[in-house]
């Protein structure tokens, strides 16, 4: 083999090793992280079912006040949200969250909600939340995890 064809040859090995350079998402700030659940709060107030489903991915995971055991998968989650919805809850507020960033795409939000409604059987109900939310490839945000409970009474 000649010294010309081991340099074509080096050369077209160094081409393979050339990947496209894959722009690293932004940092995600606290900020937009609390804009997020701000919206999220919006959507729960609102008592619209479809916009509070679409905060939910396919593969939710959640535990949910008064079930037993885990709601698993959108469809099970909109059987929960339309109870929700029944309750007519039409204001949600999530003051002083706690935010935690794990990533570009993948934050924690937690804390204590207030729920109050004006034509529901329940007046107000107070609520510890946990939500995970992730951000899917069309860039929306979404709820991967869910865990909602009454705070005990001391």
């Amino acid at each position: 083999m000649g010294l010309a064809a081991l340099t074509l040859g080096g050369a077209g090995l160094s081409a393979c090793n050339s990947q496209p350079a894959v722009e690293a998402a932004p940092p995600l700030t606290e900020a937009q992280a609390g804009a997020i659940l701000s919206d999220f709060a919006k959507a729960m107030g609102s008592m619209d079912l479809t916009a509070i489903d679409k905060w939910y991915a396919n593969d939710i995971v959640a535990y949910e006040p008064g079930k037993a055991g885990r709601v698993s998968g959108q469809v099970t989650m909109h059987v929960s949200n339309a109870q929700f919805v029944d309750m007519k809850f039409d204001k949600a507020e999530m003051p002083d969250p706690k935010i935690q960033i794990l990533g570009p795409n993948l934050f924690i939000a937690s804390g204590l909600a207030r729920l109050t409604s004006s034509a529901g059987k329940v007046k107000e109900a107070d609520i510890r939340y946990t939500e995970v939310f992730q951000k899917q490839a069309d860039g929306s945000w979404q709820s991967i995890h869910e865990n909602v409970a009454y705070p005990s009474e001391t």
